[in-house]
């Protein structure tokens, strides 16, 4: 079995209007409860975090799967949404949307994308390791599009 560790550290003072840091082997970023939820605003905050996990893991696990699949692909644009709900006095995340925009060159490649994207876009879930660990909690969705473009682009 492999294991990897991801450490983040978080540094907090104050109550529910103050605002916090994250800091990661990367990122360093503010985060606070979001204003609509009676927050700061600042920064980041938890639910955009938790989407952008999703979102990153699942487009990172896309490029992979069409690789594989020996699709050229020329780009792709990912939009995630989160819908949380507050229910039984208490707030989760209800659902994930992902509406993913797919950029190819030729007719070709759009035509034979177009037939096997549903299994692909399914494999690419399969293989998220945040879609894995949200599953059972949390309703992952996925809507494509695919474009074609120029190779003047």
């Amino acid at each position: 079995m492999v294991q990897h560790d991801f450490k983040v550290s978080f540094q907090w003072q104050g109550g529910g209007d103050q605002s916090g840091q994250l800091d990661g082997d990367i990122i360093k970023e503010t985060f606070s409860i979001p204003s609509s939820l009676g927050g700061t605003g600042i920064g980041t905050n938890p639910d955009e975090l938790l989407v952008s996990a999703a979102g990153s893991c699942f487009i990172i696990s896309l490029a992979a799967t069409l690789a594989r699949a020996h699709f050229r692909i020329k780009s792709f644009k990912l939009t995630s949404i989160g819908t949380a709900e507050y229910r039984h006095n208490r707030f989760s995340m209800k659902q994930i949307t992902h509406n993913v925009d797919i950029y190819v060159e030729d007719s070709e490649t759009k035509d034979k994308l177009l037939r096997r994207i549903d299994r692909l876009l399914q494999t690419a879930d399969a293989n998220c390791m945040v879609s894995n660990s949200l599953r059972g909690n949390v309703t992952i969705t996925t809507q494509s599009h695919i474009y074609l473009i120029s190779q003047n682009v």
